[in-house]
């Protein structure tokens, strides 16, 4: 008999009282191993592209094999995966790679490295919490039991059923007090987020359990009539119980010990706005990004570059009759706007005028398909309530007023959308922009996706714009104003979106900065503000753009200022690199010493020059 046969010959197993026919599936969990092999590390030395698609859809199944979030065998599971994979990477042999292989090999490590950190913080306060749920794995056991294609007795599994039961009300009892005493003492001495979030986690993790039950009983009901007879009660029980022992951690919104119940805001500040995060975070989030500065030079860096528009500003509004009368230049330029209906025409033909400006100078490749398949759309006054400008893609979403809109909301919608300002915003959002930019990463080397930045994505769009600058673009001094308000916007958006995450500013300070320091419309710097600091906003996505760009910026002085490179060859060649960060665009097309431990250091700023 072959070792294969003897592999295949059925065994049974007794898992929790239950006994269980033959079976192939684990009743303990999955279990992983990555791929291992000379033959497979030799064939992704220098082509990622089916590596990544193998790590990224193993975590996913893995990840789905696992009834609870919480079960220790999950933890466990991806505790293994991470290791199994730091494994791999160690057995490649960098040397022989590529450049664009050095690259993705240095972009995923960096990313295994992250994300096996994140997992490591989720998993703490995954353990922390399922200390609250005793009994997880005598829950999970009934579905690994189920996928194991087990012969229940009937008998012997519904005393088991209630008995788990009787258990969890009692431990249900026991846990309750400790949340009340935990609210009472938030009411009395302030909000406890740590506890809370636990006792969010918890109630998650409780419902999970709980559909678990519901989805095992299911499996079984009326297709065995004998099973289905015993333990139709004791399972409804069952799932009841969890039911009950979940809402032992929901706050009563109908009591003032609920220590998450927020007032309804009365004034700007006390709105619902994420918290600052302080030095520490930004600067573990710039290193993810590979941005070798701390968060205070970067306020600087913002600050030095303001101060140019500032005088640059000045010029056009000297051309433009106002002397250094900028804001009265700025109110010009505001009310050259378009009456309400005409906006998609203005944004039609400046989006032709920046393509055909584009292929006039053989700055980039334009695929004809990119060319006919952006799209218009209205922006709702909802939306404008977060996004008072333009979102690009292949459809630009465009704010100007609404019928259902307050006057004078329709009047700062046109005044700040008007056709100067949109001069410097179209071609962002749509050719070169944003448009092109998703039309090209969905083509070439799209396994990058993983390595998603902001600081590609926006860098590039605003980059458009200087380029544009330093080539004069913009003809007229309104045009330019426009074109400076935008640029002076992205420099004000790192002085205070950091500074706001250091504490140093409050969300009406931040209001007041874009209004008294750019000119915008209060109304429109409220909606910035407000999505900038919204719960679940990437932190650094407000100075990705200005930065970004300026990495594009110096790194198109290296190569094309100085002749290594036409323009177009270096702007196709970034666009079908995919998202990366710009610090390995360089390391990609330049011939800068690289080692399998690269960590970032390209001081961009230092280098960054204006025309």
């Amino acid at each position: 008999m072959s070792s294969r046969t003897r592999h295949l010959i059925p065994v049974i197993l007794n898992v929790a009282g239950a006994t269980l026919l033959t079976a192939q599936v684990s009743t303990t969990g999955p279990r992983y191993a990555a791929p291992t092999g000379r033959e497979i590390v030799k064939s992704h030395a220098n082509d990622f592209r089916d590596l990544l698609d193998r790590f990224s859809r193993d975590r996913e199944t893995l990840q789905r094999q696992f009834p609870s979030k919480m079960e220790p065998k999950r933890i466990a599971g991806l505790e293994n995966f991470f290791k199994e994979w730091h494994r791999l990477l160690l057995e490649m042999d960098f040397n022989q790679m590529n450049r664009s292989g050095k690259v993705d090999y240095i972009l995923f490590r960096q990313k295994l490295e992250r994300d096996q950190q994140q997992f490591n913080d989720d998993a703490d306060h995954l353990k922390t919490a399922a200390k609250l749920l005793p009994f997880i794995e005598k829950i999970t056991a009934l579905e690994y039991e189920k996928r194991a294609q087990g012969k229940y007795n009937p008998q012997e599994l519904a005393p088991r059923l209630e008995k788990l039961s009787q258990d969890i009300d009692r431990e249900g009892e026991r846990i309750r007090k400790e949340v009340m005493e935990s609210r009472r003492h938030q009411k009395e001495h302030g909000p406890d987020e740590s506890a809370e979030r636990i006792f969010k986690t918890a109630e998650e993790g409780c419902r999970e359990l709980q559909r678990v039950v519901d989805n095992w009983f299911n499996y079984y009901r009326g297709y065995d009539p004998l099973l289905t007879w015993w333990i139709t009660a004791p399972s409804k029980k069952l799932s009841t119980s969890l039911g009950a022992y979940a809402d032992t951690f929901k706050p009563d919104p109908k009591t003032s010990s609920n220590p998450t119940q927020k007032a309804p805001p009365k004034d700007f500040n006390s709105e619902n706005h994420a918290p600052p995060v302080g030095a520490e975070h930004l600067t573990s989030l710039l290193a993810r990004e590979m941005i070798p500065y701390t968060a205070g030079e970067l306020v600087e860096i913002g600050k030095k570059e303001l101060a140019w528009c500032v005088e640059q500003q000045k010029k056009a509004s000297n051309e433009l009759g106002f002397g250094d009368n900028v804001t009265a230049a700025l109110e010009h330029v505001k009310t050259k706007h378009v009456p309400p209906g005409e906006q998609s025409s203005v944004i039609r033909r400046l989006a032709l005028e920046a393509i055909d400006y584009l292929e006039d100078n053989a700055l980039v490749t334009i695929p004809q398909l990119a060319k006919d398949s952006w799209r218009v759309g209205m922006m709702s006054p909802g939306r404008q309530r977060y996004n008072p400008f333009f979102t690009g893609g292949s459809t630009i979403s465009v704010s100007y007023p609404h019928l259902d809109m307050n006057h004078a909301d329709k009047l700062m919608s046109m005044r700040g959308n008007n056709p100067h300002f949109s001069a410097a915003t179209v071609h962002h959002e749509l050719i070169p922009g944003h448009h092109l930019q998703d039309f090209m990463t969905s083509r070439y080397n799209t396994h990058r996706g993983i390595y998603r930045t902001v600081f590609w994505t926006e860098g590039w769009a605003l980059y458009w714009e200087m380029l544009l600058w330093d080539r004069g673009f913009p003809k007229t001094a309104e045009d330019r104003m426009g074109f400076l308000f935008w640029r002076m916007h992205r420099c004000v958006r790192i002085i205070f979106s950091l500074g706001y995450h250091l504490d140093q500013f409050t969300p009406q300070q931040c209001v007041d900065m874009l209004v008294e320091i750019v000119g915008h419309e209060r109304t429109h710097a409220e909606g910035e503000v407000r999505r900038s600091l919204a719960p679940g906003t990437p932190v650094l996505y407000q100075c990705a753009y200005m930065l970004g760009g300026m990495q594009f910026h110096v790194l198109h002085k290296e190569l094309v200022t100085s002749g290594k490179m036409t323009p177009r060859e270096f702007h196709d060649q970034i666009l079908r690199g995919n998202r990366i960060p710009v610090e390995m665009v360089r390391a990609e097309i330049s011939d800068i010493p690289l080692s399998r431990d690269y960590r970032s250091n390209w001081r961009f700023a230092e280098q960054f020059k204006k025309n």
